[in-house]
């Protein structure tokens, strides 16, 4: 039996480990500070180059696919979890150059919105198995560094104790909280958290963080200290060099050894100085073996960096440069990885956010794994992280359809008909089984259910338009997670005229796999993007011009901005190319995107030149301010 735990109603200790392939959403080759060199690197990611990873989907699903390959090789992990304070975390959603508030999707809302329905004991349980699994993760020497509020930290630190080892435990240390609540009479105010840092052995790594002192700091002090010490006596030089044997007050001893002030008085760190304050404590001095009242004071000079200790409320524990009402500052980051890590460690952090953990990772030299649940968190790290000069190629991965077939699996047996069933369901349609490619049907609209592990088709397409038309429906709905990338709005123009049928492409959320989500009844169904761009060619050069881009769902966007919106261009938060698709990962090559400083954003790409003459595919992404993702694909042929 362990000496530490926390119990709960029904605690399972046995944390599920399921290993799911990752699959690459995207390859970030060039980020945009490198842009207009025209460098290219290396296509192939098995090359052997380590390429840092954001990766977005469930941290407990994400860390056990990690398992087989980094077992043991990170080196720290830095943890801000959601706090189980049932606050509202609203993030700040920005559309052309007007502001709103965004709020968060379901699944998002699990995240920053911390809805554990069962209360403690589910929260408990969910702390419990994600640190289970960073403690596999974490390397022998490697360590820890949890963050919390007062709520629940004395909870959180239990299963901390009982998972890593009190023994492991090395510090509380105290940071600054975002925004003080003031006015409230019947307590005082919370001005901190709480940084635990653990690590998995005694024999770990770790850094003294050392600072310059501020301004306002003193800058030296007398060198006299509680205790006695013997000898008492110690051998000091004035600025002439003269020899003085000084005995400190009763009861207290000089700071130093004999060694360390002759060293310091070197280096001009210590000097003597005439001050009543010496004869009035009691220094002491001893001349020709006479020992008289002294008017000299040994000063210690230490304009020097000092070695930070465990409170942290000289900086900023939280900032805002992304909208994220939970941003670690950079500075807070910085000290935790420089304290635990050195120059390539693999740092890693499995709550996200807002991605302050990468960003100082990559500019302090470290590799680095974020991952966060939240689309729009992973579409803000990945721009944040585009903003640092020189940042270092990254890969976009998520767990995609093995995630999807292990929830169904586990869920809704292997019965394929029962998942069918249960996304109509949610989609609020009435079941039928009398058709080849029609499975339900709504308002008189016939529905069909794309796959689970591949994108829906424009064959499959056409077939359900031909059934659904063929047996007297109204029009057609199509709900799939993924479309395949050919998919455009002409395309889907072209079927409407050509069966003369009214039909919509919705894609299945993935809070569909959050039973949370779902008995919330927070899931929305929303129409297909879709994007225009055209080619243009200039020998072996080549330009893309975004030309429109529409999205199905307005009234998705705050109401207070729906009047400004003025362009269609105004929905789009970043777009990029990747100049020679190969029908296997998006390369962004070149990319575009607004940032706090750079609100407007430009429809045309810069000149790509090919080396040789031949067809390319050129694919086309863009992002919209909700952080989803519609791309576009065009062949060009060059001479």
């Amino acid at each position: 039996m362990r000496d530490f735990g926390i119990y709960w109603k029904n605690k399972i200790e046995e944390v599920e480990r399921v290993e799911l392939p990752f699959q690459k959403i995207e390859t970030i080759n060039l980020p945009r500070s490198n842009i207009g060199t025209f460098a290219q690197f290396k296509k192939d990611s098995e090359n052997g180059e380590w390429k840092n990873k954001l990766i977005w989907g469930d941290n407990k699903y994400v860390m056990a696919s990690l398992l087989p390959e980094f077992r043991g090789k990170i080196k720290l992990i830095y943890a801000d979890p959601p706090f189980f304070t049932g606050t509202n975390m609203n993030i700040t959603l920005e559309v052309g150059d007007e502001g709103a508030v965004k709020e968060p999707s379901a699944i998002e809302e699990i995240a920053y919105r911390n809805m554990w329905k069962e209360g403690p004991s589910s929260f408990f349980q969910y702390m419990y198995d994600r640190f289970t699994l960073m403690k596999d993760l974490l390397s022998e020497d490697g360590t820890i560094w949890v963050r919390f509020d007062y709520h629940y930290a004395h909870y959180v630190k239990i299963i901390l104790d009982e998972i890593f080892g009190y023994e492991n435990f090395n510090n509380e240390i105290v940071v600054k909280r975002g925004k003080v609540q003031f006015g409230l009479s019947e307590k005082y105010t919370v001005a901190t958290d709480s940084i635990f840092f653990y690590s998995k052995t005694n024999n770990y790594l770790f850094h003294k963080f050392s600072r310059e002192r501020y301004e306002h700091e003193p800058k030296g002090t007398n060198m006299v200290l509680n205790g006695e010490r013997n000898p008492r006596e110690r051998t000091f030089y004035d600025e002439k060099g003269q020899k003085h044997v000084l005995i400190p007050p009763p009861k207290t001893h000089w700071k130093f050894v004999q060694e360390k002030i002759e060293e310091m008085t070197q280096k001009g760190l210590i000097t003597l100085k005439q001050s009543k304050r010496g004869t009035d404590y009691g220094v002491i001095e001893i001349i020709d073996g006479e020992k008289r009242p002294s008017s000299l004071v040994p000063h210690y000079e230490f304009d020097l960096p000092k070695t930070v200790d465990t409170n942290w409320t000289d900086i900023s524990g939280y900032s805002n440069t992304t909208g994220y009402p939970t941003e670690n500052s950079e500075q807070l980051l910085e000290r935790v990885i420089l304290s635990g890590s050195d120059q390539n460690d693999i740092v890693a952090d499995f709550f996200s956010g807002s991605g302050t953990t990468a960003t100082v990772a990559e500019k302090l030299g470290r590799k680095w794994i974020a991952v966060d649940i939240g689309r729009f968190s992973v579409h803000t790290i990945r721009k944040r992280l585009l903003d640092i000069p020189q940042c270092k190629p990254f890969e976009v991965l998520n767990l995609g359809k093995y995630e999807r077939k292990h929830w169904m699996d586990q869920n809704l047996g292997s019965v394929y008909r029962n998942y069918i069933d249960f996304i109509l369901q949610l989609y609020k349609a009435k079941p039928v089984f009398d058709y080849r490619n029609i499975h339900g049907i709504i308002s008189g609209k016939a529905v069909h259910v794309g796959p689970i592990d591949y994108p829906v088709t424009k064959v499959e397409v056409e077939e359900c338009l031909k059934e659904a038309k063929n047996n007297g429906f109204d029009s057609l709905d199509i709900l799939g997670w993924d479309f395949e990338m050919e998919f455009n709005d002409r395309i889907l123009r072209e079927l409407r005229e050509s069966y003369d049928f009214g039909i919509s492409l919705r894609i299945i959320p993935n809070e569909v796999m959050d039973k949370r989500a779902v008995e919330a009844g927070d899931v929305d169904f929303y129409e297909h993007a879709f994007l225009e761009a055209k080619i243009a060619i200039s020998g072996r050069r080549v330009k893309v011009n975004l030309e429109n881009f529409i999205i199905p769902n307005p009234e998705s966007i705050p109401e207070e901005l729906r009047d400004k919106i003025l362009k269609w261009s105004d929905f789009i938060d970043y777009w990029s190319v990747d100049w020679n698709y190969r029908d296997d990962t998006f390369h962004n090559e070149w990319q575009e995107f607004r940032t706090k400083k750079k609100k407007n954003l430009q429809l045309s790409s810069i000149e790509h030149h090919y080396d040789a003459p031949g067809t390319y595919k050129v694919m086309v992404k863009v992002i919209d301010v909700f952080g989803n993702d519609t791309t576009t694909m065009k062949e060009v042929t060059v001479a």
